[in-house]
């Protein structure tokens, strides 16, 4: 095992906040220049910080008479992002013309959508329940559309009553990933693997998958544990010295061996702020540290194919004063942007689309905000994968 020491790469910005994982007292620039020159009234602390407008606002045809169990998504397909609710089951924009793409109805429950090839995974209570084989329990219904909004199949969630029984009373966040030809859905302490053709579920662990990272014939499997501790299996292995709020993603800066990005919940001179973090994902010491934001947990965060990052931040304990922040791949502060000032209980859904960050919030309104490319003359901006790459 290799235990982490950071030597520090200052691109965004760095300084002591006696994180022991990083070394050194550099003094911390201020982000680029704003794009407006004022914070909204109600968001003082943020008046420092380069602010954006969104490019659109699209509201969703919530309908506030029914109970808001769940809210999901943003998933990106193409130019379309498909989020997900109570109050109106899935719904498909197309946040490029801010128009509503097309919709599918559900019951009370629905789980987070999963993009795959060949089309979209949509997890949710049915509609009209449809039979299950003696002894078999209902959870929902799986439907597979295509990005268009074409239904490819749809069939009944089932399996054993008794094997089920933990996942169909479990309480808790949600979260779905595909494996294979199966989707893993996660409900709080409980999981559940369902085939995708057939629909038959079976219990599996609880456990999110590794984030998997590979750099030159060798790869590791990183993950976050329950004491914050961030540890890679791979050659070699290692783990932080200290726990942090949340594995973040992978990022890939030219010429740069892949690194991971945590960010953690601190404070400095009294003040509650938020910190991000990039390691080496190799078990190397480098390392680099963002200009940090203030803040007392995370609502939300996202991260693309190169490393922008975009976090939604509460910033105190009134529950109504949130924002998101976002960060380039080489830890460049791009921007922020208050949410609307209201009580704010659900989490805030984020989607880093090629050119555009997606936010879902308060269960009724899908946000357009600009893009988080570094400018290509900043230290260590990535460049995009080509859409269209040279045979």
């Amino acid at each position: 095992m290799i235990r982490l020491a950071w030597a520090v790469v200052v691109i965004a910005a760095c300084r002591s906040h006696g994180e022991p994982d990083v070394p050194g007292d550099a003094a911390a620039p201020r982000p680029h220049d704003a794009r407006t020159p004022d914070a909204p009234p109600a968001f003082p602390e943020l008046a420092t910080f380069p602010h954006v407008e969104p490019v659109r606002v699209v509201a969703l045809p919530a309908r506030p008479a029914l109970p808001r169990f769940d809210l999901a998504g943003p998933a990106i397909a193409g130019d379309v992002a498909i989020v997900g609710s109570s109050q109106f089951g899935f719904v498909a924009v197309d946040w490029r013309r801010g128009q509503i793409a097309w919709a599918k109805p559900t019951g009370e429950h629905v789980a987070p959508p999963i993009v795959r090839t060949g089309g979209i995974v949509l997890l949710a209570d049915c509609v009209n329940p449809p039979d299950v084989p003696a002894g078999d329990a209902l959870l929902g219904c799986l439907r597979l559309v295509s990005p268009t909004g074409a239904d490819q199949l749809y069939v009944a969630i089932h399996g054993r009553a008794g094997a089920l029984a933990p996942f169909a009373t479990a309480l808790g966040d949600q979260r779905t990933w595909q494996d294979g030809t199966r989707v893993i859905w996660r409900r709080g302490d409980q999981a559940v693997a369902i085939d995708v053709f057939s629909g038959v579920a079976r219990p599996v662990p609880a456990t999110d998958p590794p984030l998997v990272v590979s750099y030159k014939h060798r790869s590791w499997q990183i993950a976050r544990g329950e004491d914050g501790v961030i540890a890679g299996r791979g050659t070699p292995s290692w783990h932080t010295r200290r726990g942090y709020t949340a594995l973040i993603g992978a990022v890939y800066l030219p010429e740069q061996a892949p690194m991971i990005r945590m960010s953690n919940a601190g404070a400095f001179a009294g003040k509650p702020e938020l910190m991000l973090f990039d390691m080496d994902a190799t078990g190397s010491m480098n390392g680099q540290v963002a200009f940090p934001v203030p803040g007392i947990g995370l609502l939300g965060h996202a991260i693309d194919e190169v490393g922008d990052t975009a976090l939604a931040v509460r910033l105190d304990t009134t529950l109504e004063r949130d924002f998101v922040v976002g960060y380039a791949a080489n830890a460049l502060l791009m921007w922020v942007y208050p949410l609307p000032r209201v009580p704010r209980a659900d989490p805030v859904g984020l989607a880093i689309a090629r050119d555009a960050v997606l936010v879902f919030h308060d269960g009724d309104t899908l946000t357009v905000l600009p893009e988080l490319s570094a400018p290509p003359t900043s230290p260590g901006a990535p460049s995009r994968p080509s859409e269209n790459a040279t045979p």
